[in-house]
């Protein structure tokens, strides 16, 4: 028992005495230097490029496909006819459509201006036609009724009858005689007028001389219409008269039939004051005007003609489908000869001159960014990044996955990269310039509340407590607690103490 004593007493006498030699072998670490420089905290994200302008261009009306002017791949300017419905059917309509207006103008430009002096002259001749029929009427039933009072005269009316007949050929002979040489005058004075008008156009005449020549044609004009209306007049005397010596005629041979003759001649003049009443209203409207309401309702049949034409024209110009910006033909959904109802897409139009690069981020992204912020795009078939734009960001996450739509302006004049490739965003979420940086292995107790490092001063460890700024995969921004240039341990420091020695040996 003795003899166990003295061993331990020797070995602890031989410990206490190689404790100094051991606490002061040194530890072997390895050293980075800490720096000044700019340090940013990047987040990647992958997202898909799509255009900056997609539109799937619908048919305004329905009908045949007349052309399909483009295919899959084509370049095409703003306005480029793509594709052209038939307007056969349309052009018919648009036809029917001006004559009704043209028909409708005309109506309302005859109610506003009123009864022109032709239309006039002939409404007055009618109701002296009127009269005329009425007069003869009556004197053919003043008649009738004296030969049924009095047979014995009916001799004499008969040779009266006769020579009122021979009376009016006579004058009818005449009145034509006077229209033959009223046609004659009024062409030599029309084609004097025109003579006089063309050479008054080019100031070989006097202006007097041309008024002279235009005031003779208006005299012959008018006189040539007169002549008309006399022929007209002469013609119903003559009819008048052979009819009024039929009946007297005939009256003369069968007097049996004066009773039924008389009874005509009553209902003759029933008729004729009838038409002498509505030819009177006629005269009278013509010389008192339009109405207001009648023109107002031409008025109204114009615009509604116009509107009705408008409408057809409208259509006519939605059989083209044209391209609403410049851009690349995505897809042709129809065939020439094929019958499409309207608002079916018949071509997909794309830009691709600029594309977006649409990527979905958390929340924490999403508050850390902001509209019109830059970040770094990288689209697959390209070996750098370039910068974008950040031009949209959504005001509500996606219920599924709960991130954020975010979409990225990049431009793309050359057309190297295509909408629907993948693509990688950078995002900046923080940034620091000349700031103190040290490798990020070399703190000690990062995600504390006492992170700190050891740095090398005459061989030794010294422990540097820090506060943290943005840090990295790799690197670690130190607010306080260290300066650059020093010489910080990034291998062998975890089970350091402060003041102890060290050996450096960096590779």
């Amino acid at each position: 028992m003795k003899n166990r004593y003295k061993i331990l007493s020797l070995l602890l006498i031989l410990f206490l005495t190689a404790s100094p030699v051991l606490a002061q072998e040194a530890q072997i670490v390895e050293t980075a230097q800490s720096v000044t420089d700019d340090i940013s905290l990047n987040e990647l994200f992958t997202g898909t490029l799509t255009p900056i302008q997609d539109v799937n261009i619908p048919a305004q009306t329905g009908g045949l496909i007349a052309q399909v002017n483009v295919e899959m791949g084509n370049q095409v300017d703003e306005d480029a006819q793509l594709i052209k419905i038939d307007e056969e059917a349309l052009l018919i309509q648009k036809n029917r459509a001006e004559a009704a207006l043209n028909s409708a103008q005309a109506s309302y430009e005859e109610l506003k201006n009123g009864t022109t002096e032709e239309e006039l002259a002939r409404t007055r001749a009618a109701y002296e036609d009127a009269q005329a029929s009425l007069e003869s009427a009556e004197t053919n039933l003043e008649l009738m009724q004296e030969l049924y009072k009095e047979r014995r005269t009916l001799e004499q009316q008969l040779v009266n009858a006769e020579q009122q007949l021979n009376n009016a050929r006579q004058q009818l002979q005449t009145s034509k005689q006077n229209l033959n040489q009223a046609e004659v005058n009024f062409n030599q004075a029309k084609r004097e007028y025109e003579r006089s008008q063309k050479l008054y156009d080019d100031n070989v005449i006097s202006e007097r001389e041309y008024e002279n020549a235009k005031t003779s044609f208006e005299n012959a004009e008018s006189t040539y219409k007169n002549a008309q209306i006399s022929v007209e007049q002469a013609e119903t005397a003559l009819a008048a008269a052979e009819k009024n010596y039929k009946l007297t005629k005939a009256t003369y041979n069968n007097p049996t039939e004066l009773k039924q003759q008389l009874e005509n001649a009553k209902s003759q003049v029933n008729s004729a004051r009838t038409n002498l009443k509505v030819s009177k209203a006629n005269l009278e409207a013509a010389e008192r005007g339009p109405r207001e309401e009648r023109v107002r309702a031409g008025l109204a049949s114009v615009k509604q003609a116009k509107a009705s034409l408008a409408e057809i024209e409208d259509q006519i110009d939605k059989t083209k489908v044209n391209a609403p910006f410049s851009g690349l033909v995505n897809r042709v959904n129809v065939e020439a000869g094929e019958m499409i109802p309207a608002g079916q897409t018949v071509v997909n139009l794309i830009n691709i001159d600029q594309l977006f690069a649409e990527i979905n981020v958390t929340a924490a992204t999403v508050s850390a960014i902001k509209k019109g912020d830059t970040v770094d795009v990288r689209g697959e078939t390209m070996q750098h990044y370039i910068e974008g734009e950040i031009t949209n960001i959504a005001p509500a996450a996606d219920e599924a996955s709960r991130t954020f739509l975010v979409k990225i302006k990049i431009p793309n004049q050359d057309h190297r990269l295509r909408a629907g490739m993948f693509a990688d965003v950078r995002i900046t979420k923080g940034k620091s310039g000349s700031a103190v940086v040290i490798p990020i292995e070399s703190v000690v107790n990062l995600n504390s509340d006492n992170p700190h490092v050891f740095v090398v001063e005459d061989g030794k460890s010294v422990r540097r407590d820090i506060s943290i700024g943005i840090s990295t995969d790799s690197r670690v921004e130190v607010l306080q607690g260290l300066k650059a240039n020093q010489e910080v341990i990034i291998r062998g420091q975890n089970n350091l103490e402060a003041g102890q020695k060290v050996e450096v040996r960096n590779q």
